[in-house]
């Protein structure tokens, strides 16, 4: 395109633009009443201020509780191993909650600089074993996951979420 024709579009361009996001607002209303309830907004974490968690180490989400009973490097590992510069974390949780059936939910491991690692890689045990995998609630709730991170990244948190209870969410800080 000329330089003739950008002079001549210099004003109705920025005014098109504005108007189309006009047009498109309200019919993004039904997006925006679903991204608040459906993402993980509100933190929670044990001894955080607010009614939603304890101390102990247990943070509360709607009526189950959890807290990270053990994490560390994972010592146990699959005969796949991890590939060179990357390392293996195991975190342990526990659950506690008046819930008689189980409530899936997911676990990401966050480092310090804020990227989320999630369970599930071939070097990792999988969830297919019984002894891998996560329950915020039922009888059986808590359970022990496994993340594969960058040799350098520091965990700095395991978050937890289920769909059911969004948005809040479980911050568990790792030792």
């Amino acid at each position: 395109m000329s330089a003739a024709w950008w002079r001549r579009n210099r004003v109705a361009l920025p005014v098109m633009v504005v108007a189309l996001a006009g047009l498109a607002w309200p019919g993004s209303e039904a997006a925006r009443d679903l991204w608040w309830p459906r993402g993980e907004h509100v933190p929670v974490s044990p001894g955080g201020s607010g009614d939603s968690s304890s101390g102990d180490g247990w943070a509360t989400v709607g009526d189950v509780s959890l807290r990270l009973a053990a994490f560390g490097p994972a010592d146990e590992l699959p005969d796949d191993p991890p590939p060179d510069g990357y390392a293996v974390w195991r975190a342990e949780l526990a659950a506690d909650g008046d819930r008689d059936e189980p409530l899936a939910c997911t676990a990401q491991l966050q480092d310090a600089d804020g990227n989320r690692y999630t369970a599930g890689s071939r070097h990792l045990p999988s969830y297919e074993d019984e002894s891998v995998g996560v329950e915020c609630g039922g009888p059986e709730g808590g359970g022990v996951v496994y993340f594969l991170l960058p040799g350098g990244a520091e965990p700095d948190a395991v978050r937890v979420s289920a769909l059911e209870l969004l948005p809040e969410y479980w911050a568990l800080p790792v030792p």
